[in-house]
């Protein structure tokens, strides 16, 4: 039986470079509860202003990944063109996450360490606790080694609707992936 309402959030960003003082192109997060594999209905999604961000907060952008980006595909593209204003959307993600979220992130340094970035350079509270950040590879390492080794996951299992660096489409495909291998890490095929 269920003890209390849903508290993991599992966040993707998609950006203009790869460590902590790059604009964010987009936040995409997904509640979800790994102990039950349960995804839910809560979702955040927005496409930020990203060159706003470099005059307005001195966020730098990265040109390696901006060439990256134009080998994305035209979908994958579209989120560029967002408009959203970075401090307005941080303020609002604070007040969608649940009470005391567990933020996973898919790396130990880029998500959660880029959000948290910024919320200090717009000066702004980060809104969980350091002690809830989660970091999905570390799971995937565990998974991948109780199966007998590296090479071994699941699968992409990618749902057909979610845009590969869609930040909201990589936000749900994360969490169903932290809950599969969740349930079988604790023995719940």
């Amino acid at each position: 039986m269920k003890a209390k309402t849903p508290n993991h959030v599992m966040i993707d960003l998609e950006t203009m470079g790869t460590k902590p003082g790059c604009p964010i192109v987009s936040i995409g997060a997904v509640v979800f509860d790994p102990r039950y594999g349960e995804l839910t209905k809560q979702e955040f999604y927005v496409e930020l202003d990203w060159m706003e961000q470099d005059h307005l907060y001195g966020l730098k952008i990265d040109m390696d990944t901006m060439a990256w980006w134009d080998q994305q595909s035209s979908q994958a593209r579209q989120g560029l063109d967002g408009l959203d204003n970075l401090k307005t959307e941080l303020k609002n993600l604070s007040k969608w996450l649940p009470k005391d979220a567990k933020v996973w992130g898919n790396g130990a340094t880029f998500d959660i360490s880029i959000l948290e970035h910024c919320y200090g350079v717009l000066k702004l509270p980060i809104p969980w606790k350091f002690w809830n950040v989660r970091d999905c590879r570390t799971v995937t390492d565990m998974f991948e080694s109780q199966r007998g080794g590296l090479g071994k996951a699941m699968g992409s299992g990618r749902d057909k609707k979610n845009v590969h660096h869609n930040a909201l489409g990589d936000a749900k495909h994360q969490a169903a992936q932290i809950n599969k291998m969740w349930r079988v890490l604790v023995g719940e095929k």
